[in-house]
């Protein structure tokens, strides 16, 4: 009975240095991913940084207007291009196609509703 019990305390002890050893590979292959994926982070971080340097760099106004005095035929602004509000037509009053060919079919009118029932008609299946 002893022998017995000996050989499942050795069992228990083997078994449970098994799962250490397991627990203890995954936390350092879990440690592992984590270094790798913080180093791939940073890296991303310094690339955005070098991004918004070079945008930086490409949007300075000095450069901007010399390829737009280069590229594009631009002219200046000119006092009289500047317009009232009172110059400027009124718009026409939105049209509706829909409803205009409801209207022109008669069919655009409101539609009458009786407001108030006659005192004699009834409903059908009413009871009196």
């Amino acid at each position: 009975m002893i022998k017995l019990l000996h050989v499942i305390a050795i069992g228990a002890l083997v078994s449970s240095a098994v799962y250490a050893y397991s627990i203890k590979y995954e936390t350092t292959l879990a440690t592992e991913h984590l270094k790798k994926l913080k180093s791939k982070t940073q890296r991303e971080r310094d690339a955005i940084a070098v991004l918004k340097a070079e945008w930086q760099f490409l949007n300075r106004p000095d450069r901007v207007q010399m390829l737009a005095e280069r590229h594009l035929d631009l002219q200046p602004f000119v006092v009289t291009q500047v317009v009232k509000p009172s110059d400027i037509p009124n718009r026409g009053p939105k049209v509706d196609a829909i409803g205009r060919k409801l209207e022109d079919l008669g069919l655009g009118l409101p539609t009458e509703t009786p407001r108030t029932t006659k005192a004699g008609a009834t409903t059908p299946g009413a009871m009196p």
